[in-house]
C-alpha cells in the first residue's frame, strides 16, 4: 500500500514520479534579460557607465525596500508607511552628521530611526488590534509630518565623501544582493520562512499550529523599517542631500514591486527574490521611459499595465494548482 503524504487539500504519494517544476523566479529573470537586451539594442545610452550605475542604485533602493515590503505582505500584512519611514532615516543620519558623528555611527543612527518607525508599526498591530492598512496609512501622515516638523522642513548636504561611497558606484548593488540573500536564508532555510507562510495563509490555524503569530508581526514590521532605513541611506548619499520629502510616493512603487514580484497581495505565497526583480523590472521600465524622453507619468501607465499582466498570469496559475490538486486526489 502506498504511503501518502496531505498537503492542503490534495493527497501527494511520494513513490509516484512527480513532474519537474519551473523554478517560479525563472520567468521574470528571463523577462529582466530580455528587457536589458532590447534596451541595449534601441537605446545606445542605456549602456553608458553613468546610466547603468543609476539604474543599480534605483534597483537597489526600491529592491531593499521590496524585500522588506515583500516579507510583511507574506505574513498577511502591509506596510504603507516606508517612504515615510525612510525620510525619517534620511534627516536623522544627516542630523546626525551635522552634528559632528562619524559617519559609520550617523549611519546606524538612520537604521535606528528606520527600525523605531517599523517597530511601532508593529506594536500598534499587535497590543492594539489595529488593521495593517489603517495602520501604516496613520503612520504615512504622522511619520512625515513628525520629520517635516522637527527639520522645519531644511534640506541636509552636502555630506563627506566617505559616507557618499554608499550610494555610488555598485556599492548600492551589493547592498542590494546582500540584503536578498539575508532574506532568502530567512525565509527558506529556517523555519521563520515556514511561519510567515503559515501566518499569511491562515492565521488561525497557525496560531493553533503553536506558531508566534504576533511576534511574527513585530519581527517582519521591524525588518521593514530597518530595510527602508539602509534604503534612505543609500538614497541621501546618491543625491548627496536629505530633506523631508524623500521617499515620498514610494510606497506604490514598493507594492508594485512585490506584486509584480509574484507575492500574492492577501500574504501566504511568493518570493522576496521575486520582489527584488519585480524591483530591477520597475526601475528599468522608468529608465526606458527617461531615455526615450517620454512625460514622467507615463511611468505609472505602463507599470499599472504590468501589475494587470502580472496578477492575470498569478490568476491563472492559482487556478492551474488547483486543477492539478483535484486531478491527484484519489
Amino acid at each position: 500500500m502506498y504511503r501518502q503524504l496531505v498537503r492542503g487539500n490534495a493527497t501527494i504519494n511520494p513513490t509516484r514520479p512527480t513532474a519537474w517544476k519551473l523554478p517560479r523566479d525563472l520567468p521574470l529573470a528571463a523577462l529582466l534579460v530580455v528587457v536589458c537586451g532590447l534596451m541595449a539594442w534601441r537605446l545606445p545610452a542605456f549602456g553608458t557607465s553613468g546610466n547603468l550605475t543609476s539604474v543599480a542604485e534605483g534597483a537597489a533602493l526600491l529592491g531593499i525596500m521590496a524585500c522588506g515590503e515583500g516579507l510583511v505582505i507574506l505574513c498577511g500584512g502591509l506596510d504603507l508607511s516606508v517612504g515615510s519611514s525612510l525620510a525619517l532615516a534620511t534627516c536623522g543620519t544627516a542630523a546626525a552628521l551635522e552634528a559632528g558623528w562619524a559617519w559609520p555611527l550617523a549611519a546606524l543612527v538612520g537604521l535606528l530611526c528606520g527600525g523605531l518607525a517599523g517597530a511601532i508599526n508593529g506594536a500598534l498591530i499587535t497590543y492594539r488590534r489595529l488593521p495593517p492598512i489603517l495602520t501604516t496609512l496613520a503612520t504615512l501622515l504622522l511619520f512625515r509630518y513628525g520629520v517635516s516638523l522637527l527639520t522645519h522642513a531644511r534640506s541636509y548636504g552636502p555630506f563627506p565623501d566617505t559616507f557618499n561611497q554608499i550610494g555610488n558606484g555598485w556599492t548600492p548593488a551589493i547592498l542590494l544582493i546582500i540584503v536578498v540573500a539575508l532574506f532568502l536564508v530567512l525565509t527558506r532555510q529556517m523555519r521563520f520562512g515556514r511561519w510567515a507562510l503559515a501566518l499569511g495563509g491562515n492565521e488561525q490555524a497557525a496560531r493553533l499550529s503553536g506558531v508566534p503569530t504576533e511576534s511574527m508581526k513585530r519581527r517582519a514590521y521591524l525588518l521593514s523599517g530597518l530595510c527602508a532605513g539602509l534604503a534612505g541611506l543609500i538614497m541621501m548619499a546618491f543625491n548627496n542631500n536629505a530633506q523631508s520629502r524623500d521617499g515620498k510616493g514610494m510606497e506604490l512603487n514598493v507594492i508594485a514591486a512585490c506584486v509584480v514580484g509574484g507575492i500574492r497581495i492577501t500574504g501566504g505565497d511568493g518570493s522576496l527574490l521575486g520582489a527584488a526583480l519585480g524591483a530591477f523590472l520597475i526601475t528599468l521600465l522608468g529608465d526606458a521611459l527617461i531615455l526615450t524622453s517620454r512625460p514622467e507619468d507615463q511611468h505609472g501607465l505602463f507599470t499599472g499595465l504590468v501589475i494587470v499582466v502580472v496578477a492575470l498570469i498569478e490568476q491563472w496559475r492559482i487556478r492551474r494548482q488547483e486543477r492539478a490538486a483535484r486531478e491527484i486526489r484519489p
